[in-house]
């Protein structure tokens, strides 16, 4: 809306002979306004033609009468000043991490947001934290690059319908809203064709009906030839309408009560469809998974993924029962419960009493651990599981040897697994911790720990690499 103003402006203070912003305009009788050099100009050029306005073609015969036009000359100097001030801002941007805001910048990493000058530059160039971050020629106009709805996202992609430059969560929404629109077409459609299958039906009852009725009435009317009681012929065609009467509100009875069912089953069917799609909204974007301890009745429930805890170096499924490495650093939002460095995650269920076995289904480069609550989350040697007092794990790394962790203390587990299955379970009051092999339902104890156990314990997955793949998934609760 702004440039659509400006470019108004502009062409109001346009110069219609030289195309130019006025200079010392002058104002004609007909009140188009141009530059005196270029009024003098095309005076001297049509010394022997009448002299006309460019703008109306108006003739003011030999004599001219012009006048200076001190507001516009005003308006046309202003904006010409702002003009060029803005210009030499757009060309001049400042490195933003140089206190002196004096340094011309380089460039811009559009997902830091700021703008870097040749030195500060560098380590976006060398080190490895910082991959993926998009360098491109110096910007002054980030904060008009954020997402006017959604305030921390960027606007990235450009959307054909609105016209307009959008950000990741509204394209997930635009998304969603299509689908819900198609499922509701295609249920509406549904629904019409069923309705429209039953309206005939009902059609073709009505004109079987009223053949019969009239073929009753032939009847009739023979009978009435026999002189048969006029009495007893009123009170025949009496019932036979009455019975017709009857047919024709019992079908449009049920005709209401099937539309009245299939409109109902229509609203149920769009509120489920955006009831699901809300949820995996909450489950895929911002929204935090909510944490909470199970009670023994929800022991036979598959434990979740907390999303709080994943690493950005971890994809988390939709379900949240699966996790696996990836290149690149995800955009998570920030949360302190987060593992920052490690690429781990810790499941949303915690236990502080009772036997609890899972089964865990990995590969690559792994670790399953049983970890407290109280992990260190922010730095990558004290919190990966195993290098601490508060967690116990057992990795597998990319030569297929098997290592089992407890305070920075190895040991080897001289097994190798036959599938990709393993099988991880405590018993909080007797405070062991064990590691199995999961074989064709047959189980063999790889390692196990002695520990006195004083807080919640939760499942806990590590994946280290992305070549070989390293997934894991929790497939059985036991």
């Amino acid at each position: 809306m702004a440039n659509t103003d400006k470019t108004k402006l502009e062409e109001m203070l346009t110069c219609p002979v030289c195309q130019d912003i006025f200079k010392d305009p002058r104002q004609l009788p007909c009140g188009h306004s141009m530059c005196m050099s270029c009024l003098e100009g095309m005076v001297d050029h049509t010394s022997d033609l009448p002299f006309r306005c460019p703008d109306c073609r108006g003739y003011f015969g030999q004599v001219i009468g012009v006048q200076k036009s001190y507001a516009l000359a005003s308006i046309a100097e202003d904006f010409r000043l702002n003009r060029r001030t803005r210009e030499d801002n757009t060309e001049r941007v400042y490195c933003d991490c140089c206190p002196e805001k004096t340094t011309l910048a380089m460039k811009t990493c559009l997902k830091c947001e700021l703008s870097l000058c040749e030195e500060h530059v560098m380590e976006h160039l060398k080190l490895a934290v910082f991959t993926g971050h998009p360098l491109v020629k110096p910007l002054n106009d980030l904060k008009e690059r954020k997402c006017p709805q959604h305030k921390d996202e960027v606007l990235k992609y450009y959307c054909n319908t609105s016209r307009r430059y959008i950000c990741n969560l509204c394209a997930l929404e635009s998304k969603q809203d299509s689908l819900a629109k198609e499922s509701s077409t295609v249920l509406r459609r549904h629904l019409t064709e069923y309705l429209d299958q039953r309206f005939n039906m009902l059609k073709e009852q009505l004109t079987e009906s009223t053949d019969s009725f009239k073929k009753l009435q032939d009847d009739i009317k023979r009978e009435k030839q026999k002189a048969a009681p006029a009495e007893s012929q009123l009170n025949s065609v009496t019932v036979v309408l009455l019975c017709l009467w009857f047919i024709v509100l019992y079908y449009a009875y049920n005709y209401s009560v099937e539309n009245q069912t299939l409109t109902e089953a229509l609203n149920k069917e769009q509120s489920r469809m955006h009831h699901v799609y809300s949820t995996i909204t909450d489950l895929l974007v911002d929204h935090p998974t909510k944490r909470y301890t199970l009670a023994e009745r929800d022991d036979q429930v598959i434990p979740t993924l907390d999303l709080d805890t994943a690493s950005p170096f971890l994809g988390v499924s939709a379900n949240l029962q699966s996790a696996e490495r990836v290149e690149s650093k995800l955009n998570y939002p920030s949360r302190n419960t987060r593992f920052d460095e490690a690429p781990q995650v810790l499941s949303t269920q915690c236990f502080s009493t009772g036997t609890h076995t899972w089964e865990v289904e990995a590969e690559g480069y792994w670790d399953i651990a049983v970890s407290y609550q109280s992990i260190k989350r922010k730095n990558k040697g004290s919190s990966a599981f195993g290098n601490n007092p508060e967690s116990w794990s057992l990795t597998h790394n990319d030569k297929d040897k098997l290592f089992a962790y407890h305070n920075k203390k190895k040991h080897i587990v001289y097994r190798t697994l036959q599938s990709n299955r393993v099988a991880v379970g405590f018993n909080f009051e007797r405070g062991n911790i064990t590691f199995s092999a999961v074989d064709s339902g047959v189980t063999t104890e790889l390692h196990e720990f002695k520990a006195k156990l004083t807080a919640p314990l939760c499942l806990g997955l590590g994946l280290y690499r992305v070549d070989p793949p390293s997934r894991a998934s929790i497939i059985k609760v036991s």
